[in-house]
Parts: structure tokens; C-alpha cells; sequence
């Protein structure tokens, strides 16, 4: 009876660890927030670019594209923009 008990408790808690999203802290490009889990990654895009154009959307990343970095996933949702971007705010500095 107690090792049925161990095993449902450890299993409630491996299946929590990889459902339940930690949120990373907000990105300096306009807000975008992340949301990380192991299993699956949200991401609640707010990126400024361009001449005050705004890509505002959420969207779920389900593995393997949950361990994409958010500038991978910047580069496919924004149409590889985001490196031209990235380039041309570090040369005017």
C-alpha cells in the first residue's frame, strides 16, 4: 500500500513539473513575456520593430521548438527579420 502510494505522488509530481509553465522575467524589446516549461514554452510576443510597427500575439511552442531561443523564434515569426534588427539597433550605438 505505501509503495502504490510513493509511486501516484511521484507520478502526480513528474507530470507537474512538465505542464506547469515558470515565467521568465519580460524581454527589453517591448514587453515580450516567456513562459517556460519542459514540455511546451508560451510566448506572449510585444516587439517593437520597424517604423512603430507591433507584433502582439501569443503563441505555444511544443517540443523540440520549446528549447528554441526567443531570438530563434523571433526570426521565424517576424520572417528573419529580427537579425537585421538586432544589427542595425547595435551599429547605431
Amino acid at each position: 500500500m505505501k509503495r502504490k502510494t510513493v509511486i501516484i505522488i511521484s507520478a502526480i509530481i513528474l507530470v507537474l513539473i512538465l505542464v506547469i509553465p515558470m515565467p521568465i522575467s519580460p524581454m527589453k524589446d517591448g514587453g515580450t513575456r516567456e513562459y517556460v516549461a519542459l514540455t511546451y514554452k508560451v510566448v506572449d510576443w510585444h516587439h517593437l520593430y520597424g517604423d512603430d510597427k507591433i507584433f502582439d500575439e501569443t503563441k505555444v511552442y511544443f517540443f523540440p521548438d520549446n528549447f528554441a531561443s526567443i531570438t530563434e523564434l523571433a526570426n521565424r515569426e517576424l520572417g528573419g527579420i529580427y537579425d537585421e534588427l538586432l544589427n542595425n539597433s547595435s551599429n547605431e550605438k
